[in-house]
């Protein structure tokens, strides 16, 4: 097992592009079967905070993972205690798109990686964002898994963001009400007594839509849990009873949205946003409101 760390360019809101870094961690030897894994903190987290799970994911599944500390949140906010978060907060737009362009940026330098098991895990933040990736690059993930996670911007963390959103803003951070676009399995756990990130409007509600889609959906909810799973059980335990099955079962044979030069359109509230995957990840043009 290697640890190693990247620094990529991801897209910014002007001409010039932000400096992004990423944890990597993978396995001595990479095989034909070997895939890759994004793991992503939450608001205020920094790239270390899901270490364990992915050596635990390299270990027993020979994935190289990838945890891309996106801007505006943990050493990028606080150099030297890696917490934090700056305000006015982008709650999970830019933050997409950094994490999304760290896989490229991995699937650049390692053409090798079977691309048929690409999987992301996020926790709070992170699984509003590995959610939303499932939506912004909808033919890219064998699966995506949500622990504890955000699925739209709710009162609490508008008030939290210290910003104003408009209402295409707010459209677009909310996954249930894109649930449609989700082509990939979804796999979600919360606890049940989650004070920060409510259980009820956030993945019970996404679970409930997307059943009625009839999209593939797993859920397990922990009486007592609170953000963290606690005491029901730790974000660890929980990751090692959900995620190898998935893991071992699930590939996407679609030429993902990145190879392929792809073009996404998410309506959002009376605007489209368009995301163009066959453009640079710095390119300030990758993404356009029309």
């Amino acid at each position: 097992m290697q640890n190693r760390e990247i620094i990529f360019n991801s897209v910014n809101s002007e001409a010039y592009s932000k400096p992004i870094t990423a944890l990597v961690i993978e396995p001595d030897n990479i095989g034909p079967h070997t895939g890759a894994m994004l793991f992503t903190h939450g608001w205020g987290g920094n790239r270390f905070q899901q270490q364990d799970k992915m050596e635990y994911a390299v270990d027993e599944f020979g994935l190289v993972c990838i945890s891309v500390e996106y801007r505006q949140s943990g050493h990028d906010f606080d150099a030297a205690t890696g917490a934090g978060a700056y305000r006015p907060y982008d709650a999970g737009f830019y933050q997409v798109f950094d994490v999304l362009n760290g896989l490229r940026a991995i699937l650049d330098s390692q053409p090798s990686l079977n691309r048929s098991r690409l999987f992301h895990y996020g926790g709070s933040q992170g699984g509003h964002i590995a959610l939303l990736s499932a939506i912004f690059a909808p033919q890219t993930f064998a699966f995506v898994y949500g622990s504890s996670p955000m699925t739209h911007i709710d009162a609490a963390k508008h008030e939290s963001a210290g910003r104003v959103f408009a209402p295409c803003e707010l459209s677009v951070r909310n996954v249930t009400e894109h649930a449609e676009l989700i082509r990939c399995p979804v796999y979600l756990e919360h606890g049940a007594a989650d004070s920060n990130v409510p259980c009820d409007t956030h993945t019970r509600a996404l679970a409930e839509r997307l059943e009625e889609l009839g999209g593939f959906v797993r859920v397990t909810y922990y009486t007592g849990g609170e953000h963290d799973l606690t005491p029901a059980t730790t974000k660890m335990d929980a990751f090692r009873t959900m995620a190898p099955e998935p893991m071992r079962t699930h590939t996407n044979n679609e030429e993902n949205d990145f190879l392929a030069g792809r073009t996404v359109e998410i309506p959002c509230a009376g605007r489209t946003l368009r995301i163009d995957w066959s453009k640079a990840a710095d390119d300030v043009s990758l993404f356009a409101w029309q």
